[in-house]
């Protein structure tokens, strides 16, 4: 599993197709033919599909996944202090087949760090964007796995910002880059939590009621009723065991691997309605893990009975189908 993937960097241009607003109108009088322009709103379109994906009001400022990647550059050279774009490249891209969102991560492709040898991890930055009105224009830092890519979101609460596709927040980029600070501080505050975690005895047996209670999972015996929704957790059951075997093998029972395992099903979700949609919000959950069971684990009577508690039945369900 942990085996060292290929990997080519795409090409963040997939993602640039042609959007536009254009008017709206509604019938103008009874009389057939006569429509008038609705003053205020208007339609975000697709042009390639001519497929519209929603309607806004004229204090919305239309920002394309280009745009939205041009000011990433940006930042990205204040994060890592360097002025070469050819210095970054895109390291993957999210998106359905409707275009109607995207996530695009970009690296510096020699900013990496070792927690320890032969184990790197980079720093990527994720430009999340939509024309649905689903998702607000935001930039966000993770960390990534070099061997396997798996990703997680580091950190978020201090050092995210977003803001909405409005004329009023344009202005507030090199905030989030102040919010970021000294990225090399960042890389260390991680490679200790993930110390941390190695140094912590994990049984294997506790892996997937410990995935449900990071992601949030839950089910009763009454699934058995509702056959779509038990296809879903054998897909998700197969998976867990598969990533289980395989990264406790190869790296031991403790806290680490079972990080391994929650980001790497975060970054490959199966069982999930719409991995695309699912893929952002699992690897912030797998993040706050890492955060969360650190903190349980400091106290002297922790148990992964009490700290698993309910998920325990959940796990229990899914190993029953």
């Amino acid at each position: 599993m942990t085996n060292a993937r290929a990997w080519k960097p795409r090409d963040p241009a997939e993602a640039f197709f042609p959007v536009e607003t254009r008017a709206l109108y509604m019938p103008a009088t009874d009389a057939a033919n006569e429509f008038k322009q609705l003053k205020r709103h208007f339609a975000v379109v697709d042009v390639e599909r001519q497929n519209p994906f929603a309607v806004v009001t004229d204090d919305y400022e239309l920002v394309t996944n280009m745009a939205a990647f041009d000011m990433a550059a940006e930042v990205m050279k204040k994060v890592f202090h360097t002025t070469q774009i050819g210095d970054m490249e895109c390291l993957n891209i999210t998106m359905p087949k409707t275009r109607s969102f995207c996530h695009i991560d970009l690296i510096h492709k020699t900013a990496d760090f070792s927690p320890w040898e032969q184990d790197k991890w980079t720093a990527f930055l994720r430009i999340s964007n939509s024309y649905n009105r689903t998702r607000l224009l935001r930039f966000e830092l993770g960390f990534c796995r070099w061997i396997c890519l798996n990703g997680i979101i580091f950190g978020s609460k201090s050092i995210e910002f977003s803001y909405a596709h409005t004329r009023r927040g344009m202005d507030r980029v090199d905030r989030f880059v102040e919010n970021i600070g000294d990225i090399r501080k960042l890389e260390t505050a991680l490679t200790e939590k993930l110390h941390q975690l190695k140094r912590y005895h994990v049984p294997e047996s506790e892996m997937l009621p410990i995935l449900c209670r990071a992601f949030d999972i839950k089910a009763t015996k009454d699934v058995l009723d509702k056959q779509r929704r038990v296809d879903d957790l054998l897909a998700l059951r197969g998976q867990v065991r598969h990533l289980t075997k395989s990264y406790f093998s190869e790296m031991g029972a403790h806290g680490y691997a079972a990080l391994n395992v929650l980001t790497d099903y975060a970054s490959r979700p199966e069982g999930v309605i719409a991995p695309e949609s699912s893929m952002h919000g699992l690897q912030q959950k797998a993040g706050n893990w890492m955060d969360d069971f650190i903190s349980a684990i400091k106290n002297t009577e922790f148990s992964f009975d009490s700290y698993l508690a309910d998920y325990r039945e959940t796990a229990g369900v899914i190993e029953s189908l």
